[in-house]
């Protein structure tokens, strides 16, 4: 990673900025879940997301309606609940499926900011080795206060290991960070949501390695991306997607550190859509995408 990469990263994550970017970000999608855990026909039900959403987590979902039209769904301004209710569905189902394949005793979250799935999914007791939830120190750390003082120290459905890591530290990787209780040699279950968009060029190819270092044969990676190749904006600028994951760069990037069995899917299709998109109004959009593989 370069070293402006990672200093521009460290100025992003300092106290004040982190206020204002990733916290933020996680109460965001928190409400967003809680919003949908009211919906008459709920996809999910999270309890714990309204503690997590602070006072923050509404007015943000409200402002960013208006990012309709960046991402060419004009005049749907709750595009992005939608989204966070049907990638949390998804990710949900996946997880369930390969908990009871009785395959799987570890998951790792990586950038799991304030997410609760560990506590609500009773399906996590397959996962006798743990969870593993992945993020910056401050995040950990204010997620650890909220369960404590304002949700009374749920109980996990398994043990919950916290670790601490800047996904583009040099000097630190998940081989180095996940701790003698994470056994590399057994397949595991990674899970990114919402992450790998905000890595950068360098970055994001830097948390597929080290994914991929640490995944055993039979692993599974679920990986939430953003692919904007389709977009007008795009098109007419392909540097916009320097920052970006196409779906073409994750199955080379992926194939190449030994990864198979692709299974593609983007918000709108039949996979990734639950009766929260509006089909007759717009096709399927890649600027919010999935693809879970197996490593071979």
């Amino acid at each position: 990673v370069k070293p402006q990469v990672q200093a521009s990263r460290a100025a992003l994550f300092s106290a004040p900025a982190m206020e204002n970017f990733t916290n933020d970000s996680a109460m965001m999608i928190a409400h967003e879940r809680a919003l949908e855990s009211l919906h008459p026909d709920a996809l999910f039900q999270d309890p714990f997301a309204k503690a997590l959403a602070g006072n923050k987590g509404e007015a943000l979902s409200d402002s960013f309606g208006a990012a309709c039209v960046q991402f060419e769904l004009p005049g749907w301004k709750e595009f992005h609940k939608m989204w966070t209710a049907v990638r949390t569905k998804f990710i949900d189902n996946q997880i369930c499926e390969l908990a009871s394949s009785s395959h799987f005793k570890q998951l790792v979250n990586l950038g799991a900011g304030m997410d609760t799935r560990a506590y609500r999914l009773e399906s996590y007791k397959a996962f006798t080795s743990g969870s593993f939830e992945v993020d910056m120190e401050v995040i950990n750390e204010n997620k650890l206060k909220i369960f404590k003082d304002f949700l009374g120290a749920p109980s996990p459905h398994c043990n919950v290991v916290s670790i601490s890591l800047d996904f583009l530290d040099l000097e630190k990787t998940l081989s180095s960070e996940l701790g003698p209780l994470f056994d590399a040699s057994k397949p595991s279950v990674f899970v990114s949501e919402g992450l790998i968009m905000y890595l950068g060029a360098a970055g994001k190819l830097k948390l597929l390695e080290d994914v991929s270092a640490v995944a055993a044969t039979g692993s599974v990676f679920i990986l939430q991306f953003m692919d904007g190749s389709e977009t007008v904006a795009a098109k007419a600028n392909p540097a916009l997607l320097d920052h970006a994951l196409t779906a073409d760069e994750a199955r080379r990037a992926l194939t190449e550190h030994g990864w198979g069995q692709f299974e593609f899917s983007k918000f709108g299709d039949e996979k990734l859509n639950f009766g929260r998109f509006p089909t007759d109004k717009f096709q399927a959009t890649s600027s919010f995408s999935f693809v879970v593989c197996k490593k071979l």
